[in-house]
């Protein structure tokens, strides 16, 4: 028998307070829907949430219906952070990846809105050769987050965010090299202020870097969006995608996200 428990769950770092419902005994797949709900309120009431890929299963936006269809292959369904079955996808850096149907978001060339992407990752760094390999997250050529690794310098290990328009106001924050091995789950955040003009990367909910880019130009970012590939590199990325989320403001991440 299923029991239904009601918990008044009041954190110290929101400023809104939260009633959740907490199910127990119920199946896996039950049990990550659960998760997502309750993950999904915690996070700052979701205000500002304008796109959600929970990747269970199929690659609906269920917030901002930015769809997502396999293209040039098939990526394949695999365990998520949590271990479930099925709630994941798995990129084999052979050909197949997730592009929208329509080109969005429209506010990630930086002059619009500040803005706020999550995502879960784990995967392979590249074997590199140029530093702009295995991004795993992107919108044309213009921004991404990537599993980075540069032969030349012999730096692997490093997660990085980038922007690109080829001139002054682009973006680039990443982690030190060799911090963080692959084939491990990390959840990377990328925030962009657009009163300060200042990006910063969290991973496993930590700032890890952030700085202030020069002047407020427009980004390469009048494509489509894409999990697995990005524009700017001809390699597919190798590994497995969980729960991006996008925002239209700067949501600084906390241990529910």
């Amino acid at each position: 028998m299923r029991i239904l428990l009601l918990v008044f769950f009041i954190p110290f770092y929101f400023s809104n307070c939260g009633t959740y419902l907490l199910l127990e005994n119920l199946n896996a797949k039950n049990d990550r829907v659960f998760e997502n709900f309750i993950q999904l309120s915690l996070l700052d009431s979701a205000i500002g949430l304008v796109h959600y890929w929970p990747l269970d299963g199929d690659t609906r936006d269920i917030i901002g219906g930015l769809d997502l269809t396999a293209t040039s292959g098939t990526p394949t369904l695999t365990s998520d952070r949590f271990g479930f079955p099925g709630g994941a996808y798995y990129y084999d850096g052979a050909g197949g990846y997730h592009q929208s149907s329509a080109q969005g978001p429209l506010f990630f060339n930086g002059t619009i809105s500040s803005f706020t992407v999550s995502a879960w990752v784990k995967g392979k760094y590249p074997p590199g050769n140029n530093g702009n390999e295995f991004m795993f997250l992107s919108q044309g050529a213009g921004f991404g987050l990537q599993l980075y690794a540069l032969t030349a310098s012999s730096c692997s290990g490093r997660l990085r965010a980038f922007t690109n328009n080829g001139s002054s106001g682009d973006v680039d924050v990443g982690t030190d090299c060799g911090k963080y091995p692959e084939d491990v789950w990390y959840h990377m955040v990328f925030t962009w202020d657009i009163q300060t003009l200042t990006a910063s990367l969290y991973v496993n909910n930590v700032l890890v870097n952030s700085g202030t880019f020069g002047v407020n130009r427009p980004w390469a970012t009048n494509s489509f969006f894409q999990l697995g590939l990005s524009n700017i590199s001809s390699q597919l990325f190798e590994g497995s995608i969980d729960d991006v989320r996008i925002y239209n403001r700067v949501v600084f991440p906390v241990s529910s996200l």
